[in-house]
């Protein structure tokens, strides 16, 4: 089970947050009864259907069937894990969190990110106007405007160029505060075997790379040619930043500090390959268009698209790799709950050189009529194929494309009268195209989902969910639900519950891991109610189940007779009740494995008998017999 930092300093955060006030910063907000009510920001929402109860500091859409605390609100609305919401809210709260190791670094220090903050500013300035002015970059000023990016364009990407000499930048450090460790601690330079410093994108044209708060953090290097002379060109056309303090790859984008400013109305945003695409785009007038970093787009990328756009447009090269590149990355996004659109360029043909030839409004229009993932796949998956005379190779097709729409999360579907009606579409599609009936298709997309269960945590060390998918009541295991909620709601039967019921008769992966923490709590001593099961768990699905199993027990207590004794009686009633059926579930699941071993003749006949008797016995008593 995943767990955060002392269960004491997520409790002072707690306490320390009103949920209204942290609600309001971020949406409108009106008092409605007892509770504030506001238009949910995770479905398309006309009447106010996403609450906040004040006394509770408990917020729920049941339309998302999302529910939490304040970390949760925290962890959907700025797509971050536990982690992330804890450092975001402990700030808000002025709850200063435990350094992990090692003493708090101090300015001028390597360690000190304030520091290097600055000195990657100054780096940036210094190569820009080595690029504007220097003669030294005189080759690489021309080669810009043969491929035709405008001074205008150099100079609001802040474009720079690294001279060949190998300590130019620690040479100009000198003079100022940030010394060649603090350079090294940016991933701008690095120390030989002779103990010399060196320039890591020497000879290279610079695009700065910044964060969504406009601060350099990085720099995405390429190779200009010729400029070397007779020296040995460098072996990699591309260079980028080593990981830093400031800077990950898989946590940023090239030019969203921009084209973020340019998503406030039209939600929308294009991602491409290359630095060179985004500068094409931008001066063709396209200004919603964002690079991936040298890396494969990932879950982490995703989670930063989704706190600016609503809509992704990926842009692939029309070549084998970007082909592959696409269905890489396809199921991702699906799972993610984001409308994604795959536009694949012709043949041979990249965004630059689109956007040079045809111009901005052209590309435009190509990113405008991209079709949608699932019907992307659907056609990437049905090419070439002859469904009716080739049918191993259509199932296989048609088991592909259902994977990736059982992977697209119910409750998106759900929450939304236009996505119903675009997944019936789909299916009628598929039935007709591959001549079967739409249930077959149904049945088939239903068991993919109940084989495809969300995990049911992530272990320590590795990256949270990016989807993070709303429980589905319905589909989880009566007994062990119910039992469950009866514990949350009345911790006193834990006891007698742990007696009658161990952890490993649990077979749902969720509900299980909720109930061995149930069970960790008793033998610890700990006090089993909710609001300390809830700050224990980092898994942003348990805590969204756990909180969703707790309202609903809450709303049937409610709705229960008044008389406290009747409502005793019932509890007593129903407690007896789920713990019989695991009993009933055990004996059953007995009587299958001598069922199995009768059928496998797997026993002696002495102890056939033995078993047909047990058998016999046990379905008399089943009966009442």
């Amino acid at each position: 089970m995943p767990i955060g930092p002392d269960f004491d300093v997520k409790d002072r955060i707690k306490q320390a947050t009103d949920l209204v006030d942290l609600v309001g910063g971020y949406m409108n907000l009106r008092r409605q009864g007892r509770n504030m009510v506001g238009l949910c920001p995770w479905h398309t929402d006309t009447k106010p259907s996403f609450q906040v109860n004040p006394a509770r500091q408990r917020w729920d859409c049941w339309v998302c069937n999302l529910h939490g605390d304040a970390f949760d609100f925290v962890m959907r609305k700025e797509a971050v894990d536990f982690r992330g919401a804890l450092e975001i809210l402990a700030q808000k709260a002025g709850i200063e969190l435990r350094q992990q190791s090692g003493p708090k670094a101090k300015p001028g220090d390597p360690n000190h990110k304030p520091t290097l903050y600055e000195a990657m500013k100054w780096v940036e300035e210094q190569y820009h106007h080595c690029l504007l002015s220097s003669n030294e970059a005189i080759p690489v000023r021309e080669y810009l405007a043969e491929r035709g990016i405008s001074q205008e364009s150099i100079r609001r990407f802040r474009i720079g160029f690294a001279p060949l000499a190998w300590s130019w930048l620690v040479d100009r450090s000198k003079k100022t505060t940030f010394s060649p460790q603090i350079l090294e601690a940016c991933g701008l330079v690095t120390m030989n075997s002779r103990g010399t410093w060196y320039e890591r994108f020497r000879g290279r044209v610079l695009f700065p790379i910044r964060d969504t708060q406009d601060r350099p953090i990085g720099l995405g290097g390429r190779v200009v040619p010729g400029i070397y002379g007779t020296e040995e060109e460098p072996r990699g056309k591309y260079y980028n930043s080593a990981e830093t303090k400031l800077f990950s790859k898989s946590d940023n984008l090239y030019a969203l500090d921009l084209a973020r400013h340019e998503l406030q109305n039209s939600k929308s945003l294009t991602v491409v390959e290359g630095y060179t695409d985004v500068v094409a785009a931008w001066q063709s007038g396209v200004k919603n268009v964002v690079a991936a970093l040298g890396t494969a787009l990932n879950e982490r990328h995703v989670r930063l698209i989704k706190r600016f756009a609503e809509t992704i447009t990926l842009v692939l090269d029309g070549d084998t790799a970007g082909q592959k590149r696409t269905n890489e990355v396809l199921d991702l996004f699906v799972t993610s709950d984001i409308d994604l659109r795959i536009l694949t360029l012709p043949e041979g043909t990249d965004p630059f050189d689109y956007c040079m030839t045809h111009g901005g409004e052209a590309f435009q229009r190509l990113v405008d009529g991209a079709p949608d993932a699932i019907a992307h796949r659907i056609q990437s998956e049905t090419a070439g194929i002859d469904i009716l005379n080739q049918t191993h190779a259509a199932n296989q097709a048609l088991d592909n494309i259902l994977r990736t729409l059982a992977a697209v999360p119910v409750s998106s579907i759900t929450s939304s009268a236009a996505r119903q009606l675009r997944q019936q579409q789909l299916i009628t599609r598929l039935a007709r195209q591959f001549n079967i009936d739409a249930e077959s298709v149904k049945r088939r997309i239903a068991e993919i989902r109940n084989s495809n269960r969300p995990p049911m945590f992530v272990p320590p060390g590795e990256e949270a969910p990016t989807s993070v998918p709303a429980p589905h009541m319905q589909s989880l295991i009566g007994k062990e639900k119910e039992l469950l909620q009866i514990l949350i709601v009345h911790p006193e039967l834990l006891d007698r519950a742990i007696e009658k019921v161990a952890v490993v008769q649990f077979t749902d992966g969720p509900l299980k891991a909720i109930y061995q923490l149930m069970d960790d709590f008793f033998h610890d001593g700990r006090d089993v109610v909710f609001d300390n099961l809830i700050l224990e768990i980092t898994d942003p699905y348990l805590r969204n189940l756990l909180s969703q199993l707790h309202e609903d027990a809450i709303c049937k207590r409610q709705t229960q007779h008044e008389d406290s004794t009747m409502i005793a009686l019932d509890i007593k009633t129903q407690f007896d009740s789920v713990l019989a059926s695991f009993a009933d579930a055990e004996i059953q699941q007995q009587q299958r494995a001598k069922l199995s071993q009768l059928k496998d003749n797997n026993l002696s006949k002495e102890d056939e008998v033995t078993a047909l008797e047990e058998l016999f016995k046990q379905a008399r008593q089943r009966h009442g017999l």
